[in-house]
Order: C-alpha cells, then structure tokens, then sequence
C-alpha cells in the first residue's frame, strides 16, 4: 500500500474532485473520475456524522449510475414500464442498497408480507438454481417496480436490446445472454466497484447478498442501519452471491481501485 498524502495535498484532491462527483464519469486509462467518486462514497461511509449514510451512499450511487447510463448508452433499449421479464431472476446487491430500499419498504404491510414470503421461498432454492426455480420479486406490483426510485444497481442497469430476447431468457429460460444495450454492463460493473471499493475502504461488508433474505432481516429490524454501521452482523445469516467469493474481474477492478484511493483518504 503506498503512502498516506499529506493534509495539504489531500485537500487539493478534495477540492479539484468537485469536478468530477455526482456527474457522469468516463472509462478511460485516467479513472479520474471514478476516483473522485470511490473517494466520496468512502468519505460518506466513514462520516459517523452523516445520518443514515449507508443509505445516502446508495442513493449517491444509484444517481451516478442513472446519470452516466443516460449520457453514455449507446444503441436501442426495448425495456420500458410494464417489461417486467427480468423482474424473476436471482438478484444479489450490497447491504446499503438494501437499507436504502427498506426505507421506502418499511411501514408497507402487504408489500413486507411479499418481501418475507420471498425470502421463505429463496431459503429454500441454491443459487445455481434460481434461473429455473424463479421467484418473482416482492417489489413488482401489477407487473411494476412499486420501488422505481431505490431499486437496486443490478436493476437499473439491465438494459435489453431485445424484447424476443428477454422472453427466450426469462420466460422459457433459453440459457442464452441478454443482448445489453452498448456500454451498459461496463457502466454497471465501474459504479458497483467504487460502491464496493468504498465498502472496503470504510471497514464494511463490501460483497454482495441475496436480496429477498436481506431484505427482510432489514425490515424485521427497524434500527437495522444503525446496527449494521456499528459492526454488527446483522446479515450473517443471509447467503453472499457466490461470484462475490472467487477472484473475478471485478475484483481486480476493486483492489486496484483502493489501492489507488486509500493513500488519498
């Protein structure tokens, strides 16, 4: 790990990462703005200030990922209200897209009771069998996210090419690859890294779980950020995506990117 920067010179990154935090990033050698927002998203979680920071870090993210999405996509997307195909998949997400979506949740009877039944059901199915034994998630309400604004990273950026495509996959599950609309799946894969090199940088739980079961041990909990914040494992029984336990890619990606940050903190 390289050396801490001085206070001085730590304050002259700060300040010139104004330019680049919150607005859409580009993927070039530099990373610069990648960086920029690693390092805000890590300095939000490190802020016992920051009332319900684990959240707000969601929602920071959640808005990059839009932002960057809207400006750097490239071709047709067929995904529109109503297209709910993608919506039966296995879905796993980090723990403050978890209280993020919790906050909207809770206080949500009929839409709690969905979300626990959900997670009954996932207990009961391996994760390499979710693609066949496929649960419908608790969120989706007359074929709609009910949860648009907090849902989660992965959701945001399934972006199709093809309707036909979606229905072979979903529906009679083709086993074949969702046609991606171009630049998505690098736009996704940057913002889930800085999400999780911020994670690790801050001393938390950076993998990934699955969200029914997360879910609902967030909504049987009302004070579950606070006591997640303050190292409690709350989520210790909730399984971990598997691609989360294996050097990947996007692990590389990780290291590399804290190992880049962590000097400027």
């Amino acid at each position: 790990m390289r050396e801490r920067l001085d206070r001085g010179k730590r304050r002259l990154l700060l300040k010139e990462d104004q330019t680049w935090i919150g607005r859409p990033f580009e993927m070039d050698t530099k990373l610069r703005g990648v960086q920029a927002n690693t390092r805000h998203l890590a300095l939000m979680l490190r802020d016992s200030h920051i009332k319900h920071r684990a959240s707000r870090a969601a929602a920071f993210a959640a808005k990059l990922l839009d932002g960057t999405l809207a400006k750097k996509t490239q071709g047709p997307v067929a995904c529109a209200k109503g297209c709910y195909y993608c919506c039966k998949t296995y879905v796993s997400v980090t723990i403050p897209e978890i209280l993020h979506l919790a906050r909207a949740v809770r206080g949500q009877a009929d839409k709690t009771a969905r979300v626990i039944a959900a997670a009954d059901q996932s207990k009961l199915i391996a994760q390499d069998q979710r693609e066949k034994m496929r649960i419908v998630c608790p969120i989706l309400a007359d074929n709609v996210c009910s949860e648009y604004i907090p849902r989660p990273l992965v959701c945001r950026a399934v972006l199709s090419k093809s309707l036909d495509a979606c229905l072979r996959i979903f529906e009679h599950n083709s086993g074949e690859m969702v046609p991606f609309a171009d630049g998505t799946v690098d736009i996704r894969a940057y913002v889930v890294v800085m999400m999780q090199a911020a994670l690790k940088l801050s001393g938390l739980s950076h993998v990934h779980f699955e969200m029914n079961q997360a879910l609902a041990v967030a909504l049987n909990h009302p004070d579950a950020e606070e006591r997640w914040l303050s190292g409690e494992p709350l989520f210790a029984e909730v399984p971990v995506d598997t691609a989360d336990l294996r050097p990947s890619g996007l692990s590389a990606m990780m290291d590399a990117l804290i190992e880049n940050v962590a000097p400027t903190l």
